[in-house]
């Protein structure tokens, strides 16, 4: 079992709430002859793909090497771009930028490879996932539950809560260092396996839970997965609940991942898309209110990606 056991101190990987006054280091917005290529083909955006957008399909590789692989691990593109499209041709606009970060993967049994994130008034206290909710908190990666997570995660707004539903961002290095400056055994058992509960999405025969530790170190970079949750339900499905010493491990990476002081905070706005790395990039959001109308609530599409 490889161990990061130093401080990091590249200020890409390890970063604080210093990032609310520098928005210019991570939201960005594409230029005119990538948006130009999506006008000029907007009559068969459903039927098109990355490849028919050559400076679009450049400009999003070198985002993703700039701010994904390398860089902060996250940035924003400012939705003011699209201005020119109606809402119902956003949808494609996202499924094709996202594309261009790598392989869209499916995302649930459903087999759907864009997954609409609205609150259907579910609680995950019993069973819903977190994106079927207005609850807020339990920042995480996504689909930890799963032996294979996406490496990318894309999240388009195509409408803002009434109040609330902030984005927050935390870098898992500066988890880790916080980690490693207050308790070396805590980090230790950090690398140990934990079981993921699958909510019940797994075939017949398949184990309900995915045994997996919290932290990797491979290939010289750090990995995550976590949703707290998740990790206390899938301990309790294999009759294994946390001991003492085990929620208390925890409770130190809830206490310091939902410390202001670690974070970065947006609210993303109409058409904004946000992307990030999901083995270093920890998000979350703020609880949020709806509108009373349908049309008008909290609404968000969802892409997992694959790196290519």
């Amino acid at each position: 079992m490889n161990i990061l056991n130093e401080m990091i101190e590249d200020k890409n990987l390890v970063w604080d709430k210093s990032l609310n006054n520098q928005i210019e280091k991570f939201q960005v917005n594409l230029d005119t002859k990538s948006i130009n290529e999506l006008i000029e083909n907007r009559e068969n955006l459903t039927n098109s793909s990355i490849d028919d957008y050559p400076c679009l399909k450049n400009e999003i590789m070198v985002l993703k090497t700039n701010y994904l692989t390398n860089g902060y691990g996250f940035l924003i593109i400012n939705g003011i771009c699209f201005k020119d499209f109606k809402k119902e041709e956003m949808t494609e606009v996202f499924r094709i930028i996202s594309a261009g970060f790598g392989k869209l993967i499916i995302q649930n049994i459903k087999k759907e490879k864009l997954v609409v994130i609205t609150n259907e008034g579910k609680s995950m206290k019993t069973g819903g996932r977190y994106h079927q909710t207005n609850e807020g908190g339990s920042y995480h990666t996504d689909s930890p539950q799963w032996e294979k997570v996406p490496d990318f995660v894309g999240l388009f707004c195509l409408n803002p809560a009434k109040k609330g539903g902030t984005s927050k961002y935390v870098s898992a290095y500066t988890l880790h260092n916080e980690i490693l400056k207050s308790n070396v055994k805590i980090l230790q058992d950090l690398y140990t396996n934990f079981h993921f509960d699958k909510r019940g999405e797994f075939d017949e025969g398949e184990s309900p839970t995915t045994f997996k530790p919290i932290f990797e170190f491979m290939n010289n970079k750090l990995k995550f997965r976590y949703l707290r949750n998740y990790i206390d339900a899938g301990q309790k499905l294999m009759n294994l609940p946390l001991s003492t010493e085990q929620n208390f491990i925890l409770d130190k990476i809830d206490e310091i991942i939902h410390d202001d002081n670690f974070s970065v905070s947006y609210d993303l706005k109409q058409f904004d898309m946000t992307f990030f790395n999901n083995h270093r990039t920890i998000h979350g959001r703020t609880g949020f209110e709806d509108y009373e109308e349908t049309e008008m609530r909290r609404l968000m599409i969802r892409s997992w990606i694959r790196d290519q």
